[in-house]
């Protein structure tokens, strides 16, 4: 493991925090982002924590230099905000951490990233028999044995409170965030007063529905830091397997299928929370990223035309601007002889990128659909 990290103080922290877990070693800090890139082939660390502002060079830049000699390193990005985060979630980072780093958010970094590797982390909790907390679609509790719940909060905007101090769980979210998150046009003292209103009621209903989850003050007038730790999340669970996916390619196919089929919605879709809209656009592209792999294999190695067909109508649905898999569904609706399908299909795209877009329809996708079009009249017509 690397750290690269222009704050001496900061590095030495995350040093010693990081050399406390059991199967994690440091094999470099610096402080220099140029010196790290020198000695980057020599150490080939797993992971790289790195912060984002660097002298000299950028952290995005680092990445890329990282990658080209070694794609498989993992990356951690550190910061002071959370204006580039969907930026490096596009670089495929395992997380994203602001600082100050708190021990219970860097735990769950660090126990992500020794479950990519089938480790364990010392002196946390197993999330068997545990209740699930369920974030694909809507915000939901499973307890063991039991179907999925949906909390009863007492105000909407409760709800919204546990659901934002779930998605940043394990790190301090300041009062003043929560305040202009959640009650940005009241003034600071009425905001201030509806906010431990809130998170009382909060703590009561997960008391009543004995959900293992606290929130906790981490000082005085500071902020609150969610544990999740004794509970399961389904969002984690899912990327977790995706990663962890081994075997012969029949059975990766068939795991790979069943993980996408467990992706029942966006990320907190039904609430559609503005600040979790980064989350939601990560999660999705890498649901559609093994979608598109899944298909392709589906079709080139398997002959499973149907069930490709089935993927990249769900493709389709995400994302529907690509004409070159348009194209392929078109083929595949044909070759099943599903006519209705092929018609509704077309006219779909074209819709989307005329309408929606502005622009006209790819050259390739009107000759074939023109061509299609031509070979029915001949079949209706021959004898």
């Amino acid at each position: 493991m690397m750290i690269v990290e222009n704050e001496l103080l900061a590095l030495l922290h995350m040093q010693q925090a990081l050399e406390e877990y059991e199967g994690i070693r440091v094999v470099g800090a610096f402080q220099n982002p140029v010196q790290a890139l020198k000695q980057f082939a020599d150490l080939q660390p797993d992971v790289v924590f790195l912060e984002i502002h660097l002298p000299e060079v950028s952290g995005f830049e680092a990445v890329e230099r990282m990658r080209s000699l070694c794609p498989d390193t993992e990356i951690v990005f550190v910061t002071t905000d959370d204006r580039h985060a969907l930026q490096a979630f596009e670089w495929n980072a395992v997380d994203y951490l602001l600082k100050p780093v708190l021990q219970p958010r860097l735990e769950k970094t660090v126990r992500r990233l020794l479950s990519l590797r089938g480790k364990q982390v010392q002196h946390t909790h197993s999330s068997e028999g545990t209740t699930r907390v369920l974030c694909f679609h809507s915000l939901r509790f499973q307890p063991v044995g039991m179907p999925p719940q949906v909390p009863k909060w007492r105000t909407s905007k409760a709800q919204e409170l546990f659901a934002y101090l779930l998605h940043r769980r394990g790190e301090l979210v300041r009062k003043g965030t929560l305040m202009e998150v959640l009650w940005p046009e009241l003034d600071e003292k009425r905001a201030m007063t509806q906010l431990y209103s809130t998170v009382y009621q909060i703590r009561k209903g997960l008391g009543k529905m004995e959900i293992d989850i606290q929130i906790k003050n981490s000082s005085i007038q500071e902020g609150y830091v969610l544990d999740a730790s004794r509970v399961s999340i389904d969002t984690e669970e899912w990327e977790r397997s995706l990663k962890q996916l081994s075997g012969s390619r029949f059975d990766m196919s068939e795991k790979l299928g069943q993980l996408l089929a467990f992706y029942e919605g966006d990320y907190l879709h039904d609430h559609m929370y503005v600040w979790a809209e980064n989350e939601r656009e990560r999660l999705r592209k890498l649901w559609v990223q093994h979608a598109r792999m899944l298909a392709r294999h589906y079709i080139e190695a398997d002959g499973r035309q149907a069930e490709a067909a089935e993927l990249y109508e769900r493709i389709q649905a995400v994302d529907p601007y690509d004409a070159e898999e348009g194209l392929t569904l078109l083929k595949l609706y044909d070759e099943n002889g599903r006519t209705h399908k092929v018609k509704d299909c077309y006219h779909r795209i074209t819709n989307a990128y005329t309408q929606e877009l502005g622009l006209e329809l790819p050259a390739p996708l009107v000759t074939w659909y023109a061509q299609w079009i031509h070979r029915q009249k001949e079949n209706h017509l021959a004898p």
